[in-house]
């Protein structure tokens, strides 16, 4: 009889684990359904998607436990990743590219920056980091540069962002639409600002939400007509009261009406995004042009948001990232959640996440060559 118990327990505590392991296998596949599943029909599968690396992890230290274990269990998590290793590619890359081109002429540098506001409502350093973000981008020189959370002020001597960007670089050419406006000729919405003349401008309006859209741009190069899309998609829109949950010391009763408030935000970004999201596809589908999307999609890789863009566009991290590419600053939601995609006419040789921490946003840049591929 004692001689058996140490056997009895070791037993219980492998079918412990053998069923969380299975769990945790659940979590994945669901997870991959996220990316497959539109939000309205099935939120929950989104939470999974979110939740995907975390899971990921928890499946990759069980096949390190069951290996020490010498237990042929850890096949099973081996199988569940690599049924979706290619969505395991979409959140790290290692990069092989080589020397770029000499030859510029078909080249075009894009970039990216959700820029929070310049900073604006902070009285110490706001227009210093505002004046920070203007030393990043004349480095950056890039040909086509793309603001989220954009903020420019018509009265004179305050935050007169477009018009010191304008005087600055040579990208002369904008477009800018903006979601509401303050007294004192204050707007707060996206721009964009081009070297290559534009000929042509519009935006894709979203029912779901008048905060969100998405303007595009037709610009001329070298002789070819490229079609830029500058989206800024359905944010969480966490208060600080939130984030103060994720961050812990609350009671049981804050965490479950807190949690409960979460989760309620979270499945209502997840639903107006799908609606923002397929608006945007159905007008890359009818744009007879070359076509380059950037933007904060407030979404990762594992999503709805993402495969939709992605049956349609190339991801340029996934050619010429490297690493996780984690592109937000803040707390939730961590990863990336900032895009530069494009047609299959043209091919990215170099892509960047910028280090600076000017905003909760890292800025995004690439470099894309005509591929001669039609889209």
């Amino acid at each position: 009889m004692t001689e058996n118990k140490p056997v009895q327990k070791k037993s219980r505590t492998n079918w412990f684990f053998m069923w969380f392991n299975w769990g945790a296998i659940v979590g994945l596949v669901l997870s991959y359904l996220a990316a497959h599943i539109p939000p309205s029909s099935f939120s929950y599968t989104a939470l999974f998607g979110l939740a995907y690396p975390f899971i990921l992890l928890v499946n990759i230290a069980f096949i390190v436990f069951w290996f020490f274990k010498k237990k042929k269990n850890m096949i099973f998590s081996g199988l569940a990743i690599l049924i979706g290793i290619t969505h395991l590619t979409d959140f790290f890359q290692i990069s092989f590219s080589g020397t770029p081109p000499e030859n510029k002429r078909d080249q075009i540098k894009v970039l990216t920056y959700n820029v929070h506001l310049f900073d604006l409502y902070n009285a110490k350093s706001g227009k210093k980091t505002r004046d920070a973000i203007f030393d990043v981008l004349v480095k950056e020189k890039a040909d086509v540069i793309c603001f989220q959370e954009f903020y420019h002020s018509d009265k004179e001597g305050y935050f007169e962002t477009r018009d010191t960007l304008l005087e600055f670089l040579p990208n002369k050419f904008y477009h800018e639409r903006y979601t509401h406006a303050l007294t004192g000729k204050q707007y707060f919405g996206v721009a964009m600002f081009s070297k290559h003349k534009i000929v042509n401008r519009g935006y894709v309006p979203f029912a779901s939400d008048v905060n969100n859209f998405c303007i595009y741009a037709d610009i001329l190069l070298n002789g070819d007509t490229v079609r830029v899309y500058n989206a800024h998609l359905q944010s969480i829109r966490f208060r600080p009261e939130d984030y103060a949950l994720v961050d812990g010391n609350k009671n049981n009763e804050e965490i479950e009406s807190g949690g409960k408030r979460i989760l309620r935000r979270l499945t209502t970004a997840f639903i107006k995004r799908e609606e923002q999201v397929n608006r945007i596809a159905e007008n890359i589908r009818e744009c007879p042009h070359e076509v380059i999307l950037c933007g904060d999609f407030n979404d990762t890789p594992l999503s709805y948001t993402y495969e939709t863009f992605t049956d349609l566009l190339k991801d340029s991290f996934s050619e010429a990232g490297s690493g996780i590419g984690n592109t937000y600053i803040g707390v939730f939601p961590s990863f990336r959640i900032d895009y530069i995609m494009h047609s299959k006419g043209f091919e990215c040789i170099e892509y960047a996440t910028l280090p600076e921490k000017l905003s909760d946003h890292h800025a995004v840049s690439c470099v894309l060559k005509k591929s001669g591929k039609k889209h």
